[in-house]
């Protein structure tokens, strides 16, 4: 789990490119331990945005997200940084089912959608 401030990771989402501008549908979420990478899934070695971690921390770990669940994390950003920007944000792969998810949880709301890839992820358990 990566812990974020939730104006933190907005700003790293909001620089995500639009859908139409990708080769591949997917957004691609490194945590090494000290910071949130962005790339995307057909340029992963490309960081388009980084934001330093803050919080309790955890093994690193690498998940790749279709590019629309993106956007709906970003439009529930923008409600939560209005007002509470400094608070954290949880950040994770959740691979307890198959398929693996990426999670983003805030305030008692939890936000979990299907992930393309994850590398991290228990063999029996990646997408």
């Amino acid at each position: 789990m990566a812990q974020l401030k939730i104006r933190d990771l907005h700003e790293l989402l909001r620089q995500a490119p639009r859908r139409r501008d990708l080769k591949q549908d997917g957004i691609r979420l490194v945590y090494d331990g000290a910071s949130l990478q962005m790339s995307t899934a057909d340029a992963p070695d490309t960081v388009i945005a980084r934001a330093d971690t803050c919080g309790f921390t955890t093994e690193p770990w690498d998940v790749t997200a279709y590019r629309a669940s993106i956007t709906s994390t970003q439009v529930w950003l923008r409600v939560l940084n209005g007002e509470h920007g400094d608070h954290l944000i949880d950040v994770c792969p959740f691979w307890a089912q198959r398929p693996a998810a990426i999670m983003f949880t805030a305030g008692g709301h939890t936000a979990a959608f299907p992930a393309i890839a994850c590398p991290t992820a228990p063999a029996d358990r990646r997408p």
